[in-house]
């Protein structure tokens, strides 16, 4: 009976014994946890070295980079790790968050369909670089699906987040979002409001044509501005008071904007706004104004 048990205590343990690989596996996320970032990396390429076809530290080793903020050598070892299950979810759900953050730069960047659902999941995590960089993702990879998560960050309390999600809308190109983007023209931020502007503007084609008009008039003078903008790319007429009255708003940019969208509208009223534009103080918007200007009488003579 003593023999047996010995030989069972054996067996058990020599079951529990981890391979090479494990051990190595182990070793490099201990090393990461306690912020050893250098020593998970050596333990990392010190094993592929012998065992350069191993998915595990293959894997580790995009996890290690991340951590260390280099996205760009995170990409390329990305492209080593054996076709299989995907990596984005465990990398956007990691336990580091500089890991979670810089993940989600890489998934903006090269956005793959397979990882729609995880990417989606993301924006409701707590880090808004994550949710910021994964509404990107969404407007690259133009997936009507996206259409509802995104509308759910238009009231992210993180001013970036909202403009990403914003932009992103745009990019899908659903005339669905025009509603949802034409509240965020009233939004505290200066930024969202030019994002939104600039969405609605994606937006503007022939079948949203008459959403955007019953939109202008349904909606106050002062949000205006980014309605107008979208109709002046259809050369819709009822564009140029709006964009005529934007040569009193503070923000150059937006002066600048209005300039750009009238001569885009392409109609003769356009030039008595623009001629207001002329006289601004900032030296951009006053040549967007000679370029409007140019462009209309070009139009004309066609």
């Amino acid at each position: 009976m003593l023999r047996i048990a010995v030989l069972m205590i054996v067996l058990l343990v020599t079951g529990c014994a981890q391979s090479p690989e494990q051990l190595a596996l182990r070793q490099a996320n201990k090393l990461l946890d306690e912020g050893q970032i250098r020593a998970a990396d050596d333990t990392v390429e010190a094993y592929l070295q012998k065992h350069p076809d191993s998915a595990a530290l293959l894997r580790m080793r995009v996890i290690v980079l991340l951590r260390a903020e280099k996205p760009d050598l995170a990409a390329v070892a990305l492209q080593r790790v054996p076709v299989g299950k995907s990596l984005t979810a465990e990398l956007l759900r990691h336990r580091d968050r500089v890991v979670r953050v810089n993940a989600a730069k890489l998934v903006a960047e090269q956005p793959n369909p397979a990882d729609f659902s995880e990417i989606v999941r993301a924006l409701e995590g707590s880090d808004p670089e994550v949710r910021r960089d994964c509404a990107r993702a969404l407007g690259q990879l133009a997936n009507p699906a996206a259409l509802k998560p995104l509308f759910r960050l238009l009231s992210d309390d993180n001013w970036f987040v909202r403009a990403e999600a914003a932009t992103a809308l745009g990019k899908i190109g659903d005339a669905r979002a025009i509603g949802w983007l034409i509240q965020l023209l009233g939004d505290s931020d200066g930024y969202v409001r030019y994002s939104a502007t600039g969405a609605l503007y994606e937006l503007a084609t022939a079948a949203s044509h008459p959403l955007l008009r019953r939109a202008l008039a349904a909606t106050a003078p002062a949000n205006q501005f980014g309605i107008a903008v979208a109709l002046a790319r259809l050369h819709d007429p009822a564009a140029v008071v709006p964009l005529g009255n934007a040569v009193k708003n503070n923000d150059a940019e937006i002066r600048r904007r209005a300039a750009e969208a009238l001569g885009e509208c392409g109609l003769v009223e356009g030039t008595n706004a623009l001629a207001l534009f002329l006289m601004d103080p900032e030296p951009a918007v006053r040549e967007q104004a000679r370029e409007a200007i140019s462009r209309i009488k070009t139009q004309g003579k066609q």
